[in-house]
Order: C-alpha cells, then sequence, then structure tokens
C-alpha cells in the first residue's frame, strides 16, 4: 500500500491541471492587459504632447497678432472720413435732397 500511495503522489490530480491551466490563461491575460496598458499610456502622452504643441502654438500666434496690433498703423489710426468734392443739392426750402456725382472720372 505504502507504494501505490508513492506513485499516486507523484503524478498530479486532474483538479490540480485545470488550475495550473487556469493560472497560466489568467498570466498571459494579465501579461496582454499590461501591454494594452503601456500601449495606451503611449497614446494618452502622444496625445498630449501633441495637444501642448497645439497650444504653445495658439499662443504664440496670439502674442505676434497682439504685437502686429499695437505696431501697425493700419490698426491704430481710424478711418477717416474723406471730404467730397461733390456739391450737395439742395431744395428750394433748403434741405439736401442729394448730390450731384462727377461721372466723368
Amino acid at each position: 500500500m505504502a507504494a501505490l500511495a508513492a506513485v499516486n503522489s507523484a503524478t498530479p490530480s486532474l483538479q490540480y491541471g485545470l488550475i495550473r491551466n487556469r493560472l497560466d490563461a489568467a498570466r498571459r491575460e494579465a501579461d496582454q492587459a499590461q501591454t494594452n496598458v503601456q500601449r495606451l499610456r503611449a497614446q494618452v502622452y502622444a496625445a498630449e504632447t501633441e495637444s501642448q504643441k497645439s497650444q504653445d502654438k495658439v499662443r504664440s500666434l496670439t502674442n505676434q497678432a497682439s504685437q502686429a496690433s499695437q505696431t501697425d498703423p493700419t490698426y491704430k489710426s481710424r478711418v477717416k472720413a474723406t471730404q467730397s468734392a461733390v456739391p450737395a443739392v439742395v431744395n428750394a426750402q433748403g434741405q439736401s435732397i442729394g448730390r450731384i456725382v462727377n461721372m466723368s472720372a
């Protein structure tokens, strides 16, 4: 009987084999999940870097536009009303009813 017990303990049980297979499958799934997490983190980092570059470009262009508006005389000067050389037409009561436009120009 002692010899039989020794042989029996040397071979793994069916339940042990199933548990071992489940454990191996769980390890593979955990490794795949870890790989997926690392890939997603790399994507997030790349997206954050791209977003930061875009925000820096917006700030730079905003500063350039602000400086241009402060130094460019076209932004500083107001539109001046030009005096027309066209004579106004007045009716008998002295009211302006229009202007004579020189069409030969």
